[in-house]
């Protein structure tokens, strides 16, 4: 399963999922049956990315004699240099409603199993791996509709359940494999191109929103052809009825014009050349003042995007600022985008490094000489901007999005609680996996090197509950071993306690990877430590990406396909207006 929380504190977290499991007793399991029936629908279909296969699978949907379906699929899973086999069964009501689930997956580490069950008044969802075991219970919803990872039949049950009639445009996916359901709904269809090969067909399109995943379904004569994930990068198609590819033709866009002047700016981070945009007001007089953009964690642009997760922020608020007549500074991290350097291998001094490398080259441009200039982090961002600007007088503002006084590990120790909080485990359930959290800090605390230097069995040494398949997926983490020793043993306290210019605080209330509160309690260390000029604004209804989340905070985004809250925008600038104005 693809990992998207890229710019979550606690990436750590999606690497921990599968060594949290805990013998939970025996497991429900629905019963596999021979196959039997009227064949209703068939596919044969791969999963390609940057033209590499990762997904190979059959499918067969049988019509059963009580009116039911039962759907069975199999096929070959390419993850990790290695080929996973994987088979399942899912069995319909006559709706399409799922009544039991099971797929079996063949690991290099033994077999995984993921489950589903509907009861009189619940709906299971459980993962299995080995004797040990992790489930879900929820309420029974009668519009809930069954969309697990990997397995692209599903969607073609969706497509015949749209067709039918059966299911209404808003409803909620169940995703066994996450252990999660995610609000969802589907478009009206429209008519697209698409071709193969050289062969040009005209199909219907039904855009289908998984949270904020869109997943395009083109089905040609009623039959399901092809799906684009253009967040994930990812197409699959059917290699019997289009044995030479699949692409979708895009219709030319109107494009957009863009608020403020933007030019393309580099700097120098040591032997690494970055690369960003500065904005700059669309008028001839001095902007207000200047912000430096520091993203979040992981492989994040300049813009605030990083691979399967499209967020967009960094932009728009660079563009809200410039009507404004604030001017601002947004730069790719190193390793990504136009930017040279190893993201993979980027320890917390070396991002600390290109922030005030960036910030110089900011304060350096003409167009700003005597212009006030404040910097602005966001999630991981909000750290190195308070190092920034710990004990620096050339720092005139900061502006701290979503951030904690904790250090990393404080808050991915509140992550993996309030996770299983919300999953409804049992306190013997959240205090083992708590413990097993403490020693995973405790490994990175004390460790030396990269991913790279520690091998599997040296990992499971360290720490004995960490599968075989855990542990690879730890080594593969997007982000390096010295990131997290050094996030871990940092002291946010101290650097914030050596901060004098004016901070504006902005927290999210609906935040699922920092503590809403923190927002108060970075003020709290701000005014102790002797800052009188620290405003503190908690804004409900955000999550942690800027968006307006009404719904209860979780780690699934629904709301990426709208633009950021405009009470962000609306916070700081009268802020900025009221520091750095005439």
């Amino acid at each position: 399963m693809y990992t998207k929380l890229l710019l979550i504190l606690g990436i750590v977290l999606g690497v921990l999922a599968l060594a949290l499991l805990a013998p939970l007793g025996p497991a429900k399991q629905p019963d596999v049956v021979e196959p039997s029936g009227e064949v209703v629908d068939s596919g044969h279909f791969v999963l390609v990315r940057d033209g590499a296969k990762w997904l190979d699978e059959s499918f067969t949907l049988f019509l059963n004699s009580d009116g039911g379906y039962l759907l069975v699929s199999q096929g070959t899973l390419a993850a990790s240099g290695a080929e996973i086999e994987i088979a399942d069964q899912t069995h319909y009501n006559s709706d399409y409603r799922p009544l039991a689930y099971q797929l079996a997956a063949e690991t290099p580490s033994g077999t995984q199993i993921v489950s589903a069950q509907r009861g009189d008044r619940d709906f299971t969802m459980e993962v299995q791996a080995g004797s040990a075991r992790q489930a879900v219970d929820g309420d029974l919803d009668e519009n809930l509709l069954l969309l697990d990872n990997n397995v692209i039949a599903h969607y073609a049950v969706l497509l015949d359940a749209i067709r039918g009639g059966s299911v209404g445009q808003i409803f909620s996916a169940a995703v066994p494999q996450a252990l999660m359901r995610i609000p969802s709904r589907w478009d009206e269809p429209v008519e697209v191109k698409f071709e193969s090969g050289t062969k040009t067909y005209m199909g219907k399109k039904i855009a289908v929103h998984l949270g904020d995943t869109v997943i395009d379904l083109v089905s040609y004569e009623g039959r399901l052809v092809g799906l684009v994930n253009r967040r994930q990068g990812t197409v699959a198609y059917d290699v019997e009825l289009l044995p030479d590819g699949f692409s979708v033709i895009e219709p030319p866009s109107a494009g957009t014009t863009a608020g403020g002047i933007e030019r393309p700016l580099t700097f120098q981070s040591g032997g690494v050349t970055l690369a960003g945009t500065l904005t700059l007001p669309p008028t001839q007089t001095a902007p207000l003042c200047a912000v430096l953009f520091v993203a979040g964690s992981g492989p994040v642009d300049r813009d605030g995007n990083a691979p399967g997760l499209q967020m967009d922020a960094y932009r728009q608020l660079a563009r809200a600022f410039a009507d404004k007549g604030i001017a601002s500074f947004r730069y790719d991290k190193r390793g990504v985008g136009a930017s040279g350097g190893d993201a993979s291998t980027a320890s917390r001094s070396d991002l600390l490094a290109d922030v005030r490398a960036a910030w110089d080259s900011l304060r350096a441009q003409p167009e700003l000489a005597g212009v006030p200039c404040a910097a602005l982090g966001h999630s991981e961002g909000t750290y190195l901007v308070e190092d920034l600007a710990a004990g620096n007088p050339a720092v005139d503002g900061l502006v701290l999005l979503c951030g904690s006084p904790q250090s990393l590990a404080g808050v991915t120790r509140w992550q993996v609680e309030s996770l299983l909080r919300q999953q409804g485990a049992s306190e013997d359930h959240i205090r083992a996996a708590l413990e097993q959290e403490d020693q995973f800090i405790s490994f990175i605390k004390a460790s030396t090197g990269q991913w790279v230097d520690i091998s599997v069995s040296a990992l499971r040494a360290a720490l004995p509950w960490l599968t075989d398949a855990a542990a690879q997926q730890l080594k593969l983490s997007p982000l390096g071993l010295a990131w997290l020793r050094e996030h871990y043993n940092a002291d946010p306290v101290a650097s914030l306690s050596r901060i004098t210019c004016p901070v504006l605080i902005i927290s999210a209330g609906k935040d699922a990877q920092v503590p809403p509160k923190d927002g108060e309690a970075t003020a709290e260390v701000l005014r102790t430590s002797g800052n009188a000029d620290v405003s503190a604004v908690l804004l409900s209804d955000l999550n942690h990406l800027l968006r307006r989340h009404p719904e209860e905070p979780n780690l699934v985004y629904q709301h990426l396909d709208e633009p950021v809250d405009p009470r962000v925008s609306a916070t700081i600038v009268p802020w900025v207006e009221q520091e750095f104005g005439e």
